[in-house]
């Protein structure tokens, strides 16, 4: 078995101060000078920044939130002496150089080695990336290949449980960043404690799936089948609509000159109802001329004579023969008269017997073009045809396209659920097999809390439908800090058991933020309970605290002389007490 230990954090610069770390318990105090102001800080000093330091020689990329940041450009260059097994080595990295490692001698032997280069002076340069391979494979037992499985553990993800950074890596036990994704912690976790990392991955390639082909709304699944009806039932309509539209392309005659002899057949048509209009006024004149033949008659001589008889007159014989001439000159007259309608009359009925054969010529010649019409069509109808079946056609296809997306989408929605039942089927079996690796944690994490308050917290290792489940419970809720203390048994729990690993992290390191608020009772045997571990497991647990959270008193009453544990004390009573020799705001020489 091998862990990897720390023991001494340096840089290149004078001011800087260095620190050399024991196996055991080492801290690492904050002072606060009684004649410091309020706006003196010791958050100012250095220990969140000694914590990144160790983190960037370890790997990690540096962004503007971290401290270091501001150090860029100032060639500040860090180092750490680190033991592995037999093995002493320093490794350097510089700010204003990031990507490049550089290895002292002796870690030849470690494994991966082949790329490294290796300079005049006999040290070793890799990059980044080869450096926290090389780091996951002596600390976690992270292989290449499981390396390039997807959603795999890392190294920085892991060692990031055993040196936790920043406020937000002392919110929760199972998770060390906001930015921590649901199945990373379910990977990274699973892993640590012992339970199957994979399958958690593959929850997530189930969640992925799902994630294709589920639609926002909530009932999409009802949603989904009223869809592929209704777009099943427009295919039937359209198909049977394209093939009508084919039989019509096939059919089809094209009229040569079709708009002319459309045009001609609208000409006709006009024509016709001008003639028919024509013969419409003819058969009135008729009728008129003989009603009038009918009324014209010549005068009755003897009817006249009769009345005047009547009336007692008597007409002279001179009388009667001026009416006589004017009775024979009406008549003739008359006769006359008649005689002309008569005519008219004649040429009348002949004017419309023209017109209805006139009519018959036209009307056989429109039923003709009219049928050549109806037979057939023009270009331009052709090709209207023939656009409407393309449209057609294509809608088709995208309906097609469409059906099959949500057919196959169905088909994947029911492979997800059966393929998530049956991931959860073998998880539980599984998580049954390993058993006494997952438990092993929890029965540490029992006797740390047991060790703090008298009573044991539960940690559960559970499983459901969207994978693992990771919760801890503790009895003493009433008291400060409590879920912090949760955090430091979790952490100093997985230190005790990956220290009967193969391979491990031979050290534990936890900031100031976990003493924030927590009882001193609870402080002082978490200090005592951290060194009689690391005695027994031979592993380093560093603690960054602040002087006014060390529980002097209840330390002694527990027999832990803790000065014995300084390895360096910070301040902020004069810059150089601060652990880069200067506090930031100042001017660095």
């Amino acid at each position: 078995m091998a862990s990897l230990k720390i023991r001494k954090l340096g840089a290149n610069k004078d001011s800087f101060r260095e620190v050399s770390f024991e196996d055991g318990l080492n801290l690492i105090v904050a002072e606060r000078n009684v004649t410091s102001s309020d706006r003196d800080s010791r958050n100012g000093v250095g220990k969140s920044t000694l914590v990144e330091i160790v983190h960037f020689c370890l790997g990690s990329s540096v962004t503007q939130k971290n401290v270091i940041h501001q150090l860029r450009g100032g060639e500040w260059e860090f180092s750490l002496d680190l033991e592995y097994g037999p093995y002493s080595f320093t490794v350097r990295r510089s700010l204003d150089k990031p990507t490049v490692v550089t290895l002292t001698n002796p870690a030849r032997e470690l494994p991966s080695m082949d790329a490294a280069k290796i300079s005049l002076n006999g040290e070793f340069e890799i990059t980044v990336k080869s450096w926290k391979d090389i780091l996951g494979q002596i600390c976690f037992g992270i292989s290449e290949e499981m390396a390039a499985e997807k959603y795999s553990p890392t190294f920085r993800a892991l060692i990031s449980y055993f040196a936790r950074s920043g406020r937000d890596a002392y919110l929760d036990p199972f998770t060390t960043s906001r930015q921590i994704r649901s199945y990373q912690k379910q990977v990274y976790n699973a892993y640590l404690v012992g339970l199957n990392w994979r399958h958690a991955s593959e929850w997530q390639v189930l969640k992925d799936q799902e994630k294709r082909v589920r639609t926002p709304s909530q009932d999409s699944t009802s949603s989904k089948r009223s869809t592929l009806a209704a777009l099943e039932n427009e295919q039937v309509r359209l198909l049977a609509d394209q093939q009508r539209l084919r039989d019509q392309v096939a059919d089809f005659h094209v009229v040569p000159e079709y708009s002319a002899v459309q045009e001609q057949t609208q000409h006709l048509t006009t024509e016709m109802r001008e003639l028919v209009n024509e013969s419409a006024i003819l058969k009135q004149k008729i009728s008129r001329y003989e009603e009038q033949m009918s009324a014209e008659s010549p005068g009755d001589l003897n009817r006249v004579k009769d009345i005047y008889s009547e009336a007692g007159l008597l007409f002279p014989e001179s009388v009667n023969r001026e009416l006589a001439d004017v009775i024979r000159f009406h008549s003739e007259v008359t006769a006359h008269r008649r005689e002309y309608l008569q005519n008219e009359i004649v040429h009348l009925r002949a004017r419309a017997n023209e017109i209805s054969a006139t009519l018959n010529t036209l009307d056989n010649q429109r039923a003709e073009l009219i049928r050549l019409l109806n037979e057939g069509g023009a270009v331009e109808d052709l090709g209207q045809l023939q656009f409407r079946l393309g449209r057609t056609q294509e809608r088709l296809e995208e309906i097609g396209k469409r059906i099959a997306e949500l057919e196959s989408s169905a088909a994947e929605e029911a492979t997800v659920a059966s393929g998530r039942q049956a991931l959860l089927s073998r998880a539980l079996l599984d998580r049954a097999e390993r058993r006494p690796k997952w438990s092993s944690v929890t029965s540490r994490f029992v006797e740390v809390t047991q060790y703090l308050y008298g009573q044991p917290g539960e940690i559960n290792f559970g499983l459901n439908d969207n994978g693992f489940v990771f919760e801890t419970k503790m009895q003493r809720r009433g008291s400060n800090g409590v879920d912090l203390m949760s955090i430091y048994s979790y952490d100093i729990s997985l230190a005790q058991v990956w220290q009967g690993a193969t391979v491990s992290p031979g050290f534990l390191m936890h900031d100031s933020l976990l003493f924030e608020g927590v009882d001193e009772r609870q402080i002082a045997l978490a200090l005592d309970y951290g060194k009689k571990a690391c005695e027994r497991l031979d592993f380093q647990y560093i603690a960054l605290i602040n002087s006014d959270n060390l529980p002097i008193a209840d330390l002694h009453e527990i027999g832990l002389k803790w000065q014995d544990y300084v390895r360096l004390q910070l301040g902020d009573a004069q810059p150089e007490d601060a652990l880069l020799g200067f506090r930031f705001g100042q001017t660095v020489s």
